[in-house]
């Protein structure tokens, strides 16, 4: 007898996986920063995440925001999405209130990153990377009249994934805030923003991938300048468009990848008030060929060789372009099983410098201690295009004779991994940094850019991340201490705290999710005056900002998913700057659904 089987084709639906990465393919190491629920609702809580990273905000969503590293200058900490270098060569800086946190899914964080970035990562690089994996439909409401909408859509077959991303938030962002025991309106301070990304992977082969992605943003925004110098009625709009595409080939032991990116902006600011109207665009292509060979069993070099070109049109500024160039090599050498040594060294040139850097790591296993490193290497900084040719005015006055930034660290460093997921890592940590930019007055009463600062920072960090109690609650967090010196003063770096601290939790039952962040700032101090107009050293209180969120999914329905979350529950003041006051207490819902 003969029995006929027929197999009917019927698609079961399963959860997104999400796999953290272990690694990046470079000549630098990455540290993962989770990403959760809640980091994708809040305003820039991720970025407290990273240990000893310090977030630079100018009050409320339609602020200026962006992230230094150790206490360093923002200039000096990276932020690259998917390959892309965000920074703007007008200022040297990235606005992180211009990148949505749709756009990224997963994080990683070097401080040792230079041989791989160059210009602009003395204190580190912070990569944004995204992976749309699942269509999806978002929307959300808050205080301060915030409503967000986001969509995805997701399209994978057997060669090729496309993933599309679209949406925009408003937010109103005036309220009341108290300076030297006064009562003030924060007014002109709504944002505005539209976005779309899509990336997009081909594999026409089993040794070929073919990768690109876009990323655009429009920001709208109201101006609304510091508690001294109100601005009420400007205005500035930037369009910002990010670009980039990429081709791999694998080889028998190794890999070709060559990437080309661009990043551009056009800025428009207007202040009826005072008349005065600018408008400044500023691009950056890059084209870099990475190989990748393992020569020995033992020893792996990797090769890139980089174009760079920066160029601005603006009524401030004018125009000006300046072309770079680099190569990078570096070496892994495996002396012994758990014993690794990796020096690098990159060579940048241009029409008017020469840099190089240069970095040397080692790493080996130790019993009972775990992952035990060191390293000792330098790092540089370009001037921006303000500060080589900002216009000759009654008080200000650019500097096309101004020299790289330099640094120079070592650090050494411990990491214990525990057979249940836990792990604690200790890290001490030195830089030296020399030829600082600084804007400073002349006997003629001009302002100018000069070489003149000097800073020795120390600092050290305890991270730890593990399971606790039970398998649906875990915690994570960080401790950091800094010892920070400005040299030509001798006095503490302004506005940097002596010890930050951040403490996660986390807890999961069934498809829904509680997030409890908590993030403490030290003491602070910066240089003011008296009510004679004597200078003085003003302290800012330390704070904590704990911040909640839940996801929960609906019962029968996992698809479907509301979303809570209340940031600065303790209502405490975390202004980074005291002129540039925030919001204090948010609280936003949402739902979701998964397509």
């Amino acid at each position: 007898a003969q029995v006929h089987i027929t197999l009917q084709r019927h698609v079961i639906l399963m959860d997104a996986v999400e796999v953290p990465g272990q690694g990046l393919p470079s000549t630098t190491s990455w540290e993962t920063v989770i990403v959760t629920e809640t980091d994708r609702m809040s305003t820039m809580g991720v970025y407290h995440r990273i240990p000893g990273a310090l977030l630079k905000t100018y009050g409320g969503r339609g602020g200026v925001s962006n992230v230094g590293l150790d206490g360093g200058q923002a200039e000096h900490t990276k932020i690259v999405l998917d390959g892309i270098d965000l920074t703007s060569p007008q200022n040297g800086q990235t606005d992180l209130s211009e990148i949505p946190p749709v756009f990224f899914q997963q994080m990683y964080q070097s401080r040792y990153a230079g041989t791989a970035f160059g210009s602009g990562a003395m204190d580190g690089v912070i990569q944004l990377r995204p992976w749309f994996n699942r269509s999806f439909l978002n929307a959300a409401t808050g205080s301060f009249d915030f409503k967000s909408v986001a969509t995805g859509y997701n399209l994978a077959h057997t060669k090729t994934a496309l993933q599309f991303i679209g949406g925009g938030y408003s937010s109103a962002e005036d309220y009341q805030f108290i300076y030297d025991d006064t009562t003030y309106n924060r007014d002109n301070n709504n944002m505005d923003q539209t976005f779309f990304g899509s990336r997009m992977q081909y594999r026409p082969s089993l040794k070929t991938i073919v990768k690109s992605s876009v990323f655009l943003s429009k920001s709208d925004r109201g101006v609304a300048g510091s508690i001294s110098f109100p601005s009420p009625h400007a205005k500035r709009i930037n369009t910002l468009s990010l670009v980039s595409a990429s081709l791999v080939r694998l080889l028998p032991s190794g890999h070709v990848r060559i990437h080309i990116s661009r990043r551009a902006n056009d800025e428009q600011y207007s202040d009826p008030d005072l008349s005065n109207d600018s408008r400044h665009e500023v691009s950056a292509q890059a084209l870099k060929l990475n190989f990748n060979q393992r020569l020995l069993k033992q020893l792996e070099a990797f090769t890139a060789l980089e174009l760079r070109s920066e160029m601005i049109k603006s009524n401030d500024v004018g125009n000006h372009n300046r072309t770079l160039s680099a190569i990078t090599v570096s070496l892994i050498y495996t002396v012994l099983p758990g014993v690794v040594i990796r020096p690098n060294l990159r060579v940048d040139g241009g029409s008017s410098f020469r840099e190089t850097t240069s970095d040397l790591y080692v790493q080996t296993k130790v019993p009972v201690l775990g992952l035990i490193r060191g390293r000792v290497g330098n790092g540089f900084r370009l001037p921006t295009f303000n500060d080589l040719f900002w216009p000759t005015g009654s008080y200000t006055d650019g500097n096309p004779n101004l020299k790289s930034e330099k640094s120079a660290y070592f650090s050494f460093g411990m990491e214990r991994n525990f057979s249940n997921g836990s792990q604690v890592s200790l890290e001490w940590r030195e830089r030296h940094t020399n030829n600082l930019i600084t804007w400073t007055a002349g006997d003629d009463f001009v302002w100018r850019p000069l070489n003149v600062d000097e800073t020795l920072r120390k600092s050290y960090s305890i991270s730890f991340r593990a399971p606790f109690m039970t398998q649906n609650l875990s915690v994570s967090g960080y401790m950091t201490g800094n010892e920070m010196n400005d040299l030509a003063s001798d006095k503490a770096l302004p506005y940097v705290p002596k010890h930050t601290g951040q403490l996660q939790l986390q807890y999961s039952w069934a498809s829904s999710t509680l997030d409890i962040q908590s993030y403490y700032s030290g003491e602070r101090y910066y240089s003011g005056y008296d009510d004679d107009y004597n200078p003085i050293d003003i302290t800012l209180a330390a704070f904590t900002n704990v911040s909640l969120g839940m996801h929960v999914a609906m019962p029968g329905w996992n698809a479907l998913r509301l979303h809570f979350t209340v940031e600065n529950m303790l209502g405490a003041d975390t202004s980074f700057f005291p002129e540039y006051p925030e919001p204090g207490l948010r609280v936003n819902g949402g739902i979701s659904i998964l397509l």
